[in-house]
């Protein structure tokens, strides 16, 4: 962060399904709708892709916040993330992190192959010491809050010691960025009795059992808690939350079409939704992705958020405030003592 209070977020703008010009038009719903003037983008991509948008009208009010910094190549999706960083040197998403590593940038969000993310954010900004490997963390609505689920892929064989990890990192995500005093975590499972679960589950349970006063845990939780208000942090293996991640999102857009489609059925349910409009509105938006479409690398020395490759501008301007209010408001100090003391007990 700048002496001036001032954070800026380096925007991988070529990684995204959807092309350039759609992450450049969350940039600028972010800028107009933000209720802060102290982000700056970065935008990282090709010039001759960006500067024509960017030195449009539109952008004008805001140029003052906004640069273009060029890179010439793009990581593809389907790329071998370490044949990708080996060789694309000058890739958009290579340089932003390098703006981050050197200094330049307080955080980077990118739409990009996710390995390649992982992998160059963990060689070039490092875990913080003592912690294995990053985790991916999202935000899900659930009926009362919200919950952190992860790891959502980073890391889809974890050892006990790098699922007791994730339980601090995303306890501490909690606390910073949903304000929550003391999350209470739980860890994924097929029942809640003792015994439950494979190996995996079943020695990082004994673990987190004895992480008290550290961590809040309280127990296994079943995949119907989840959404009970129950755990404000539920801790998996990044193969199962990631499958978990992708169908929760596939069940909420199917839900909402297939309410759309009853509710538009007849005249007489078209004229009954009228009293329904504000709870019908209020339920599509706790229920929209694209809210929740910015999930931190967590345990990394700075912050690095993921958004969906198919992340549409509504979604990348809610991935760009979620990763600036991190920014901004990131303390690791808390975190680093909880790992000192969490050593004591994973040795």
């Amino acid at each position: 962060m700048y002496s001036d209070g001032q954070v800026a977020l380096a925007v991988d703008v070529m990684g995204s399904d959807l092309g350039a010009r759609e992450v450049l038009e969350g940039v600028y719903r972010f800028f107009r709708h933000a209720k802060w003037n102290s982000v700056r983008i970065i935008a990282i991509g090709d010039r001759e892709i960006l500067d024509p948008v960017v030195n449009g009208r539109r952008f004008a009010p805001f140029r003052h916040l906004l640069t273009v910094f060029h890179a010439g190549e793009t990581i593809g999706m389907d790329e071998s993330p370490t044949k990708a960083i080996r060789h694309k040197k000058d890739a958009s998403m290579v340089r932003a992190i390098e703006l981050v590593q050197k200094g330049e940038a307080d955080a980077v969000l990118s739409c990009g192959n996710t390995g390649a993310l992982v992998a160059l954010g963990t060689i070039r900004l490092r875990p913080m010491a003592h912690l294995e490997r990053p985790a991916l963390g999202a935000v899900i609505p659930a009926l009362e809050s919200k919950f952190v689920l992860l790891d959502v892929g980073a890391n889809p064989t974890p050892t006990v010691r790098q699922m007791a990890q994730n339980a601090l990192l995303g306890s501490h995500y909690c606390r910073t960025a949903m304000g929550l005093p003391s999350p209470r975590v739980g860890l994924l499972s097929i029942g809640t009795e003792e015994g439950k679960g494979n190996e995996l589950v079943q020695e990082t349970h004994e673990i987190l059992k004895t992480m008290d006063g550290i961590i809040r845990y309280v127990g296994l939780v079943e995949g119907f808690q989840l959404f009970s208000g129950e755990v404000d942090v539920v801790v998996c293996d990044g193969f199962v939350g990631n499958v978990l991640l992708k169908s929760m999102e596939g069940i909420a857009s199917q839900l909402k079409a297939y309410l759309k489609k009853e509710l538009l059925g007849n005249v007489l349910r078209i004229f009954g939704c009228l009293f329904l409009s504000r709870a019908l509105r209020n339920i599509s938006c706790e229920l929209n992705p694209k809210r929740y479409g910015g999930a931190p690398l967590l345990g990394l020395n700075k912050p690095v958020f993921k958004a969906h490759g198919s992340s549409d501008r509504e979604a990348i301007e809610h991935a760009i405030t979620i990763a600036a209010r991190f920014a901004r408001g990131e303390s690791s100090q808390q975190l680093e003592r909880d790992i000192s003391r969490a050593e004591e007990v994973l040795a």
